[in-house]
């Protein structure tokens, strides 16, 4: 007898266009920041979102979206620090497509095009509620190093990885 199957769902990695994707993306965004549970000012959150499309259209940022059946299942930005450095922001997936190693495939693509841009580091910062994001970092190959702004949150880990 025949068994039903559901069909395996498949993600596409996009660069957002801003600003026609500027608000989905922004939600996604406050999801996760709903997610962390935790005030984000002291990193000046409230000023990167009025500022958004500048600072994530090249050449000062980008951002990139994975899509299930054309809705954002997660997202990952680059934020130029130097013009050898890149900085990772907003690296989510949402709970409903975890599994699915999208956040090792939004991570891929964010350094593979991070090396087109030529950037030769990354670096990030990932407060402890991301422990699952921390083993993905740690498993690229990213590195722990001192900070590279003032934190007042606990247990932050300040991380880079060598692109070159």
């Amino acid at each position: 007898m025949p068994t039903e199957t559901t069909p395996a769902r498949r993600a596409m990695i996009l660069e957002a266009t801003l600003p026609m994707d500027r608000e989905r993306l922004l939600a996604v965004i406050h999801e996760y920041i709903a997610w962390l549970d935790m005030d984000l000012s002291y990193r000046g959150f409230d000023q990167e979102m009025t500022q958004f499309n500048e600072l994530f259209t090249l050449p000062s940022g980008l951002f990139l979206m994975a899509e299930v059946d054309g809705e954002i299942a997660g997202c990952g930005g680059l934020l130029r620090h130097s013009a050898s450095t890149a900085e990772v922001k907003r690296l989510y997936v949402r709970p409903a497509f975890r599994g699915m190693r999208l956040g090792e495939q939004l991570m891929m693509a964010l350094m593979a095009r991070a090396r087109q841009l030529g950037f030769e580091r990354l670096i990030l910062d990932a407060v402890p509620q991301t422990v699952v994001a921390q083993a993905l970092y740690r498993a690229i190959g990213f590195q722990e190093i001192e900070p590279y702004y003032a934190n007042p949150v606990a247990g932050t880990k300040f991380l880079a990885l060598s692109l070159v």
